[in-house]
């Protein structure tokens, strides 16, 4: 334990505190995104099951001293899955500015399940207004586990807190932090890096003991029992056992002793008595431990309360489910939790409030298979008992993927799965190393299997997933190899008519390659302009002004068709604006909009002549709007749009040339 104390010690690293008159306000903000339902390695449990538990702690750390601390709770990444098009903004508080209360504190973050992505930038943000000034005596504790695509100028939101050390002091507390985000989060605030439950919990403590001068290190902690002869055995013939955070071995209590004691850390502690070494085992609670604090310990009557679980058979669109069934339980307000066995300080599944002496509830059951206990809890001072509790196994979801294992960069791929699609659910395609709130390309699985998926342009290892719309886990996965095709061929489709496009290629490019745009029924010989592979990627095709289905080939040695990209071709509107009536010998301004192809030009004529009888010409390269000399005999003419690719008229307009008055 000593050892332990000892390495918490050089991992945190506090600026001298300034004494103040008030007492520092308290802002937790707590990253709630997809990744922190990640179990601990090693560990039971997860990230946010720790946050919990370390709440536990700050409420008897903090709850009936004087001159008390207010304490507000901040959250990100809770209520918007990645694919939200406003999940970068999904932040909020959800805990006001006030002192702690007797469990309070812990509660805010019971109905909290981790789900989206969310910005700490944006919690900056929004705990700028939370503070509305920052002070020197000012606390923000930031919980994460790293950053995430959403997370833009933090530099400037840090510095907004801190004011360049005149306001808030900023520690960060992080959970398997790159070493990218570590170096990059220093600069704005103390950063401490969590590995374990019980670092988080003592090093949050730590810092705040330290702001409010309190005793952190090992300490005697008094035990207060109460209710005793409640148990059902005499536990002066059994034992009494605790569990504590700090330690991994049980410590045993003396109960011969007149007031018994136990050493202890800032932590949280499972209690158990036993009847004797083979006999009856009652689990009691869970409950904090602060070393300036007795621990009181209440022991409550064998309960008569009877849990049973039954599961409900699922069906499209809707989840399988399990049927709690209670009856006998206190005629006063517990909670009803579902909560993963064995795992103390674990987020809680499901929790509910009840006052029936009996009832039944129907609740969803996790995607992934695990062993579950439904327990009926009451308070037990700062914790909570167990009044009634059930172990069963839950066989979460089954879902299979079928797709290839292989297939060409920028191509396609067909992907099917079965079992229970809900809503909210997605499949995916994301690098095979990616994180699963990484969405690059994604589908609603309820929207219907099989999905035809396209393949990015990266040769690299991808996989498709199958991700739970509610705990953001993988329950399907399949693994795909992207290989470079051939030949390939990229361009903007549709495209308007007459435009020159950039088509982007790969292929062998020999000396006899050629990339041609052709009709899409065009014999192989022939095309409508070219470009040779010789000149590098991208090659600069020029469009028919002719709308309509046409296609970019790439043909080895000048003949052989090796790639094909089909290519729509938009018509583009054409006008002419010019006066009504004009004078003889005068210039007339001319507007024009079209094509704007460079062999494109206008024409002045008699009305009803021929194009080659002009009387004024003008190529549509110069730009509009544009002049044009007026005949010198009255008449009526006409101004024409000439398009040379095939050479037609594209739009004429009338004029009347009068004479002079």
């Amino acid at each position: 334990m000593r050892i332990e104390a000892f390495l918490l010690a050089g991992l945190i690293a506090l600026p001298a505190i300034a004494a103040h008159d008030e007492p520092p306000r308290i802002l937790i903000v707590v990253d709630a995104s997809a990744t922190m339902a990640t179990a601990w390695p090693g560990h039971t449990g997860d990230r946010m099951g720790a946050v919990r538990t370390t709440l536990d702690v700050l409420d008897a750390v903090l709850r009936g001293r004087k001159n008390q601390s207010e304490i507000a709770v901040r959250v990100y990444g809770d209520r918007l899955f990645p694919t939200d098009t406003e999940a970068c903004n999904d932040t909020r508080l959800i805990r006001p500015w006030a002192p702690t209360v007797e469990n309070e504190l812990r509660r805010t973050l019971d109905t909290i399940q981790p789900r989206g992505a969310g910005s700490l930038a944006i919690a900056l943000a929004g705990a700028l207004k939370d503070l509305e000034s920052p002070r020197q005596q000012d606390l923000v504790l930031i919980i994460l586990d790293g950053l995430n695509r959403c997370d833009r100028d933090l530099k400037e939101a840090f510095r907004s807190l801190t004011l360049e050390g005149e306001g808030a002091e900023v520690h960060i507390f992080a959970f398997d932090l790159d070493v990218t985000d570590q170096a990059e989060l220093s600069t704005y605030a103390h950063v401490h890096p969590v590995r374990s439950p019980t670092q988080l919990t003592q090093g949050i403590t730590t810092v705040i003991s330290l702001r409010l001068s309190l005793p952190t290190s090992e300490d005697v902690v008094g035990l207060d029992l109460f209710g005793v002869d409640r148990l059902g055995f005499d536990l002066a013939q059994g034992t009494l056992e605790i569990v504590g955070t700090w330690s991994k071995e049980p410590i045993t209590v003396d109960l011969s002793r007149e007031a018994p004691r136990i050493k202890a850390t800032p932590g949280t502690a499972t209690v158990i008595a036993s009847e004797s070494e083979q006999g009856r085992r009652q689990h009691i609670a869970r409950i904090p431990v602060v070393p300036e604090h007795r621990l009181s310990l209440e022991f409550f009557e064998p309960s008569t309360a009877e849990l049973s679980v039954q599961f409900q058979a699922s069906g499209w669109g809707r989840p399988a489910t399990l049927k709690a069934q209670w009856q006998g339980a206190p005629d006063e307000e517990i909670q009803l939790v579902l909560q993963e066995n064995g795992v103390p300080g674990a987020s809680w599944i499901f929790a509910q409030s009840i006052v029936e002496p009996e009832g039944q509830i129907e609740i969803a059951i996790p995607a992934r298979p695990m062993e579950l206990t439904l327990q009926l809890r009451k308070p037990v001072g700062p914790g909570d008992g167990i009044i009634a509790a059930v172990v069963f196994e839950s066989p979460g979801r089954s879902i299979t993927l079928e797709a290839p294992v292989d297939a060409e960069a920028g191509g396609s791929a067909m992907v099917a799965w079965d079992g229970e699609s809900y809503p909210g659910d997605l499949v995916t395609l994301v690098p095979a190393d990616a994180p699963p709130e990484r969405l690059i390309n994604a589908v609603k699985a309820v929207d219907g299997s099989p999905r035809d998926f396209l393949i990015p342009f990266d040769q690299c290892s991808y996989e498709f997933r199958y991700i739970d719309g509610r705990s953001f886990k993988v329950l399907a996965r399949s693994p795909l190899e992207v290989y470079a095709p051939i030949v390939g061929l990229m361009a903007p489709s549709p495209a308007p008519g007459s435009e020159t496009i950039d088509v982007r290629w790969w292929g062998p490019a020999e000396p006899l390659d050629v990339i041609t745009l052709t009709a899409q029924d065009a014999e192989g010989a022939d095309y409508l302009d070219w470009a040779s592979p010789e000149d590098g990627s991208p090659a600069r095709l020029r469009l028919p002004q002719e709308p309509g289905d046409y296609e970019i080939r790439y043909l080895t040695a000048g003949r052989d068709i090796a790639g094909v990209l089909p290519l729509e071709v938009k018509s583009v509107d054409v006008s002419i604006d010019v006066p009504k009536t004009v004078r003889v010998g005068e210039r007339m301004r001319v507007a024009w909009s079209g094509p704007n192809s460079p062999d494109d030009f206008l024409i002045l004529v008699r009305k009803g002549e021929k194009v080659s009888r002009h009387l004024d010409f003008i190529f549509v390269s110069e730009g509009s709007p544009t002049t044009m000399a007026a005949p010198k005999r009255p008449g009526f003419f006409e101004v024409r749009y000439i398009a040379t690719h095939p050479r037609r008229v594209l739009f004429s307009v009338t004029v009347e040339v009068v004479d002079l008055d």
